[in-house]
C-alpha cells in the first residue's frame, strides 16, 4: 500500500484544540461538584453514627437532631443550623417493623459560570432497629451481674 507523503495523518490543530477545551470542561465541573458530593458523604457517615449510637430509638426527635448537629460539627460541615434541621431531618418511628428511620433530604445549588448552575438533590436515610425496654433493662442487668461475678 503507498501512501502519499503529504496526505494527513493524525489529529489537526483544532481537533486538538477542541478536546483541550472539553477536557478543561470536564475538569471545572468535577472540582465544582466533588466537594458538594464529599459533603454528602459527610452527611451519610453522620447518619450512620446515629444508628450506631445505643438507645437511639429512646431519645427525643430534638435530641436526635442535636445529636446529628453534632456529629456534623465535628466533621466542619456547616450545612444545617439548629433553626432549618427540622426541615430536612425527619424521623419516622415504624411500630409495626420496630425501626426508626431517619431520612435527611437538602438540595445544594452550585454555580457553574455567569446564570449556569447545578441544582444536586440529596436524601440520605438510615433505619435504626427499635430497641425494647425490657431488652434494654435486661442488658443492663447482665452487664451488672457480671460486674459483680467478677
Amino acid at each position: 500500500m503507498n501512501f502519499n507523503k503529504y496526505q494527513q495523518r493524525g489529529m489537526s490543530g483544532t481537533t486538538i484544540m477542541f478536546l483541550i477545551v472539553i477536557l478543561i470542561f470536564i475538569l471545572i465541573v468535577f472540582f465544582k461538584l466533588f466537594p458538594i458530593y464529599m459533603e454528602n458523604m459527610t452527611v451519610v457517615s453522620a447518619l450512620e453514627k446515629l444508628k450506631e449510637e445505643q438507645n437511639i430509638t429512646q431519645k427525643m426527635d430534638s435530641e436526635i437532631q442535636r445529636m446529628f448537629l453534632g456529629y456534623l460539627s465535628d466533621k466542619d460541615v456547616k450545612l444545617f443550623d439548629s433553626e432549618n434541621v427540622k426541615q430536612h431531618v425527619t424521623i419516622d418511628r415504624i411500630t409495626e417493623e420496630e425501626i426508626v428511620e431517619i431520612t435527611v433530604e437538602y438540595q445544594r445549588v452550585k454555580s457553574l459560570m455567569g446564570n449556569v448552575s447545578f441544582l444536586i438533590e440529596f436524601k440520605n436515610s438510615v433505619e435504626a432497629p427499635w430497641v425494647k425496654i425490657i431488652e434494654i433493662y435486661a442488658m443492663r442487668w447482665v452487664t451488672t451481674l457480671s460486674k459483680k461475678i467478677t
